[in-house]
């Protein structure tokens, strides 16, 4: 869609040729003889750059610009003015002017600073939909699973967010530590700070110091200028320690100090630096152990752990399989562009009895290459890659596995149902099924008209 351009100039003259010269370039443009016109076009259209003479009838530029920064903040305002006056446009930069030009008018000058404003406005709006995107994918009602155990988790982490209570979130490796970390933290008030996190186990001993609080120039040899540290990057947000065992021992006394005063040092400076961030810290292994061994300060690990969140391993909590091999589906088949293929109840039962030692991690690992190479057929148990590599697996229960079964196929109805607006005849043929097969289904599992109606098809983000 071409972009739109107002000229608003009391001089007909320049109005017709730049509206010409624009319109040439492949621009719409819009015309206003005074600054009352340019304002109603202003409140009428969706325009993304606007050029305001600064002297025009009715309203001048700066009143225009006043009045444009209201009705319109995402215009691009660039003022015209004459050579003899470029004071004025000065003024109205400092009062929120994007850019200002001088007459005569240079077409290829006006045209390059509106070709570099309008490649802003587009980063800038890219930034708000990524940002927008980055706060929706972990809101907590997008993860996945009903277990109970993952509702204990979710609960307790709701509580957590409205506070800035230092919390220690355990697991085993794959189970969604960091998800749970950034769950708390845009969801609760630190949401509109950064979320900094580190792996303490992938810096060498010397950098950790640096990495978490800074250093000063001239500090150490190669340190040429004043590094800030990830604490004060993460001010008013949340910073999280991933594989926090791994933290030396020299550190362990800073972090200490950091959580209970407020305060770092950075490498190299004489005087603390206030720091307010919320700690968030996350470990596979037994802390208590590590504190009897000796390799962790039981005074920190005590401050830590003020609050615990352990999150369940997957195979503590398979009744969510079903849900979360439907969300990994249907994710990996828009990400590859291929058919969202079937699951065969062979294959989840091989997914519901396999011990999942990757946790969800090895889950989405596995349902992403199954997607890549099946076609058009269901996934079946030999295109799951755990099969051919003699895993352990884990006994279920006939009962569970018919429960978590029964309760796959519900759902797996419900979003066919839902992918075609709950037409049961075309959703009928898209699971290769009859219509009266379809509806006995339905009357079998209990699916009531309110969830056929609701529509719930929104993308949910997994616990992993």
């Amino acid at each position: 869609m071409a972009k739109k351009i107002l000229v608003a100039d009391d001089e007909k003259t320049i109005r017709e040729t730049l509206s010409e010269f624009f319109t040439d370039g492949g621009y719409k443009v819009i015309t206003a003889e005074d600054g009352l016109r340019a304002v109603e076009e202003l409140t009428a259209s969706d325009i993304d750059v606007a050029l305001v003479d600064i002297r025009m009838p009715g309203l001048d530029g700066l009143e225009v610009l006043a009045k444009a920064q209201k009705i319109a903040p995402d215009t691009q305002i660039i003022i015209i003015t004459a050579f003899g006056t470029v004071e004025n446009a000065v003024e109205a930069i400092k009062l929120g002017a994007s850019d200002y030009v001088t007459k005569p008018v240079v077409f290829d000058d006006i045209l390059i600073k509106i070709e570099r404003l309008l490649d802003m406005r587009q980063l800038a709006n890219e930034n708000r939909f990524l940002l927008t995107e980055l706060e929706d994918r972990y809101r907590f009602e997008g993860v996945v699973g009903t277990s109970q155990a993952l509702r204990e988790v979710l609960e307790l982490a709701r509580k957590l967010a409205q506070t800035n209570t230092s919390a220690l979130i355990t697991g085993e490796t794959g189970t969604g530590k960091e998800l749970v970390a950034r769950a708390i933290h845009y969801n609760g008030i630190t949401e509109h700070g950064r979320f900094v996190a580190i792996n303490c186990a992938a810096l060498p001993e010397t950098l950790v110091e640096s990495e978490l609080f800074g250093h000063k120039r001239g500090a150490f040899t190669n340190a040429t200028h004043d590094k800030v540290g990830l604490f004060k990057m993460a001010e008013k947000g949340t910073i999280f320690l991933d594989e926090i065992s791994a933290t030396p021992l020299t550190i362990q006394a800073k972090l200490l100090r950091a959580i209970e005063e407020k305060r770092i040092l950075p490498v190299g400076e004489t005087e603390p630096v206030e720091v307010n961030a919320r700690i968030l810290c996350a470990t596979n292994h037994d802390l208590a152990q590590e504190v009897e061994a000796g390799r962790f300060r039981e005074d920190l690990y005590y401050r830590l752990n003020v609050v615990e969140i352990h999150l369940p391993a997957l195979r503590e909590r398979c009744q969510d399989i079903p849900q979360l091999v439907d969300y990994f589906v249907a994710k990996y088949s828009r990400e590859l562009n291929k058919p969202c293929p079937q699951i065969s109840e062979r294959a989840l039962q091989a997914m519901m009895a396999y011990s999942w030692p990757g946790n969800i991690r090895e889950l989405e690992n596995v349902i992403e290459r199954a997607v890549l190479f099946v076609d058009d057929s269901p996934i079946e148990p030999q295109d799951l890659a755990f099969v051919s590599k003699s895993a352990p697996t884990v006994s279920a229960p006939r009962d569970d596995l018919k429960s978590a079964i029964r309760a796959y196929e519900k759902q797996h109805i419900l979003q066919v149902l839902r992918q075609h607006d709950f037409d049961k005849n075309a959703a009928a043929q898209a699971m290769n099924i009859g219509l009266s097969s379809l509806y006995r289904k339905i009357d079998e599992l209990g699916i009531s008209k309110a969830e056929e109606s609701s529509d719930n098809a929104a993308d949910a983000q997994t616990g992993q």
